[in-house]
């Protein structure tokens, strides 16, 4: 596959370059978890931009000192570069790298870390919540500002032989109906594992933002909402758009600047601990307009069934007694008929 695409770019890329016009890209690979030592052997791997896609066009090895060297690449400004390297089964990548005709070369230094498994260096240095109740869902927007202040990549550990590592987990309500996720490489690796979002991507060191939204059924909420931390926490602010904010409560401490319509809280000085629950209770939730209706048209029913019920029984009381009307003419005739023996009889 890799051989493929190396014949496919490099065929793309030099038909359409002059062979006077040719650049380089090199640098070196240095393990940041060492001190910036060079890192011999290192797999360097350079791709090319190809239709807004980076694919791979070239392969070499670090050498003794780390160095690493590409040659005859095009030179222009369609053309942009990307290397990167890969240690202990992580690729790391640089920075991109343009070659134009007055400067045909760039070096780019490429940074790898050692990896750890355990224990989970991770610490959110701000967590943000936003839920939005509405009137068939509730809709919850989390941003985190995950940080591995170790100087090595966590890569997480696996629960057994047969499964993947783990490095961060969301514990988000399992009765989430979608999420969706503002970066692309967390969308494609997160995935649902015995009930919670769990991803393997390495946590390389330094912070970077994690960002999602996803929703849930007004009915499974219930009026409340809770969610565990998924590592400590230093800083956690969390908002409530509510019809009665007044009714919104929360088991951290209220947040007196927020905008009208809302209920904040934010977490006091001091870090909570990974697991630590917070719950909101949303008090009073807004009803739907298909519940108002479909109560109108059980009283609607309930008012046709009772009218008609009343109509029958004054109908039924107001009408004549049918025996009484059948009996006179009875009568009548039986002494008619005694009259006419008697005249018979004399």
């Amino acid at each position: 596959m890799f051989a493929a695409e190396v014949l496919l770019v490099s065929g793309l890329l030099m038909a359409s370059s002059s062979s006077d016009e040719v650049g380089v890209i090199r640098g070196r690979v240095v393990n940041m978890s060492r001190g910036e030592a060079p890192c011999a052997g290192a797999q360097v791997i350079l791709r090319a931009r190809v239709r807004d896609e980076f694919v791979p066009l070239d392969q070499t090895t670090a050498d003794a000192d780390g160095q690493y060297r590409f040659e005859g690449l095009p030179v222009g400004p369609e053309y942009l570069y990307l290397p990167g390297a890969n240690y202990q089964e992580i690729h790391y990548p640089g920075r991109r790298a343009g070659l134009t005709r007055g400067q045909p070369s760039a070096f780019v230094t490429l940074d790898v870390w050692d990896a750890v498994s355990q224990p989970s260096p991770l610490v959110i240095r701000r967590h943000e919540i936003v839920i939005g109740v509405e009137s068939e869902a509730v809709h919850v927007v989390e941003a985190m500002l995950v940080d591995n202040p170790a100087s090595a990549t966590y890569v997480g550990q696996a629960a057994n032989a047969d499964s993947p590592s783990v490095t961060l987990r969301l514990n988000v309500p399992a009765d989430f109906e979608q999420i969706t996720f503002e970066q692309e490489k967390f969308g494609r690796e997160f995935r649902v594992v015995d009930g919670k979002l769990v991803t393997g991507v390495p946590w390389m060191p330094g912070p970077q933002w994690l960002r999602f939204t996803y929703t849930l059924r007004l009915d499974s909420v219930r009026g409340g909402w809770q969610r565990a931390l998924d590592a400590p926490c230093e800083s956690l602010r969390l908002r409530v758009k509510h019809a009665h904010p007044e009714d919104v409560t929360c088991d951290l401490p209220t947040f007196d600047e927020h905008p009208p319509g809302e209920a904040a809280f934010q977490s006091d000085a001091g870090i909570l601990p990974a697991g630590h629950v917070i719950r909101v209770q949303l008090g009073r939730v807004p009803v739907a307009a298909t519940v108002y209706a479909r109560w109108g048209a059980l009283a609607v029913l309930a008012c046709l069934i009772g009218g008609t019920g009343m109509f029958l029984w004054r109908a039924r009381r107001s009408s004549p007694v049918p025996t009484a009307v059948a009996s006179e003419p009875c009568a009548g005739q039986r002494a008619r008929t005694r009259e006419r023996r008697a005249r018979r009889a004399a």
